[in-house]
């Protein structure tokens, strides 16, 4: 049966708001986590762990998200949970279907691989093509190794905060990105840490942060290997 929540970006983040309150939308997360116990997505409630090794909501901390969203983060809504149904994230009406109708016949199909269950596209960056983490938690994009930033035009320094790797300030650049016949601009940065030890094992060339999602119409079903783009 089809359910419906309210889905909200704000602060540069996709959030869904569940009965047990406001949880950001990471597909690079592999596990759903918070402080309520239970999450209630889809019309099933299901427990959840307070903590993922050393990731807690608390240790999100450094992105000061309660303050800029107006109210209390509650957890992380992962893989584990949207990987299991196909999800609408309908960001011109804020509303995530579970379950949804079918795409329109003419919504751009892009295929989905993934790592340890997190997602993984095949993209043309600043003309090159190149697989990267979709991840929908992360508000800027990143390059594997520094040297790709010059495959876009210079851009202001940026600061960013991961939840085990502290904050950190990057150097960046905005690059035409292709998802298929999708189109948008995405600007990245590098972190060696965040290179070392999540983009290099999982052999990408970077990760495609959430920027260009809130005027569309996506359509994920990761146990499909695919995820639509509405055409517009």
């Amino acid at each position: 049966m089809q359910h419906t929540h309210r889905l909200v970006y704000l602060a540069n983040h996709m959030f869904i708001d569940l009965p047990e309150g406001r949880f950001l939308v990471d597909t690079g997360s592999p596990f759903t986590f918070g402080e309520t116990g239970t999450a209630s997505y889809g019309g099933t409630t299901r427990e959840i762990p307070r903590h993922i090794g050393p990731l807690t909501v608390q240790s999100l901390g450094g992105l000061d998200l309660d303050a800029r969203i107006g109210t209390r983060l509650r957890g992380v809504l992962g893989m584990d949970f949207m990987r299991a149904e196909t999800v609408l994230w309908d960001g011109p009406r804020g509303r995530a279907i579970v379950r949804p109708p079918a795409p329109p016949a003419d919504a751009e199909r892009i295929a989905l691989q993934d790592f340890r269950t997190v997602p993984i596209v095949e993209a043309t960056v600043g003309g090159r093509e190149t697989r990267w983490i979709f991840d929908t938690g992360a508000q800027y994009g990143f390059v594997t190794e520094e040297g790709d930033l010059s495959l876009g035009e210079a851009d202001a320094e940026f600061d960013d905060f991961h939840p085990v790797l502290g904050g950190f300030r990057s150097r960046a650049m905005k690059a035409p990105v292709e998802l298929g016949a999708v189109r948008f601009r995405e600007r990245f940065g590098h972190h060696a840490p965040l290179s070392a030890r999540v983009l290099q094992p999982a052999r990408v060339d970077g990760i495609i942060g959430l920027s260009w999602l809130a005027r569309r119409r996506v359509w994920l079903a990761a146990a499909q290997g695919a995820m639509w783009v509405a055409a517009g």
